[in-house]
């Protein structure tokens, strides 16, 4: 049985969650329901739960007070919330469950069960990565990529990727060590995550680092050839684009 602690400032919020866990989720028992970040903190440190449902917004002890003020504590955490999706890109990105209110059932359910998955000791990883996406500021290391693999963040330089690789839902990372990484995630997403760095998508299914291009082959089938001697064909429509970008690396 994981018990649990609802955390929310609407009422009505903690009152739909609460029916849906009590009635989908059965191995799921709830120990407390708190109105505002101050009663769940209190909650938290009282009852020590497995697993946590944690609002973002809200008033005097937001989210992540929450979090910073129980963070001794072992437990696990899933988000609810209303975040626009600009949001939810670092939410997928930084391995941190959620829910996106109004909640739906099935999504909860899974939610449940990835939770029982979640190795606690990387959650303090996943969740300095999401504060990194929601919260930009000086101390963002911009200068380092993170990598969610497996159960842990892995950062790296810009220059270590030499390229992506989309393969439909997944994305294999090429590294400049002759090593190769897959993430659960599409090119599209990794490439949301490292604008900023040199990066450009040369095609549908190619992401390149600039930096390890050692030779552009110009015509109608134009394409480069990588440092590791891969040879990828960029798209007509984004030759222009490259060639301006190129002149500017």
């Amino acid at each position: 049985m994981i018990t649990a602690i609802l955390v929310d400032d609407e009422k009505n919020a903690l009152e739909v969650l609460e029916m849906q866990l009590n009635h989908y989720c059965k191995d799921v028992n709830i120990v407390a329901t708190c109105e505002g970040g101050t009663k769940g903190i209190a909650a938290i440190k009282k009852h020590e739960p497995d697993l946590v449902f944690l609002d973002i917004e809200m008033p005097h002890k937001n989210g992540f007070d929450v979090l910073n003020e129980t963070k001794d504590l072992n437990y696990k955490v899933i988000f609810t919330t209303a975040y626009d999706q600009f949001a939810i890109k670092a939410f997928k990105f930084s391995a941190v469950d959620y829910l996106l209110k109004p909640v739906d059932i099935t999504e909860l359910q899974k939610a449940v069960e990835k939770s029982k998955s979640i190795n606690n000791g990387s959650l303090d990883e996943k969740l300095q990565m999401l504060l990194n996406h929601l919260r930009p500021g000086p101390q963002k290391l911009t200068h380092k990529i993170a990598l969610p693999v497996d159960d842990a963040m892995q950062f790296m330089e810009p220059d270590d990727i030499i390229r992506c690789e989309s393969d439909s839902n997944y994305t294999h990372i090429f590294l400049a060590n002759g090593k190769k990484i897959t993430m659960a995630k599409t090119l599209k997403e990794v490439e949301e995550n490292i604008t900023g760095t040199p990066f450009f998508r040369i095609h549908q299914s190619h992401l390149v680092n600039m930096n390890h291009i050692s030779k552009y082959i110009k015509g109608d089938n134009a394409y480069v050839i990588m440092k590791d001697g891969t040879q990828i064909g960029i798209s007509r429509n984004k030759k222009e684009a490259f060639l301006e970008t190129f002149r500017k690396v």
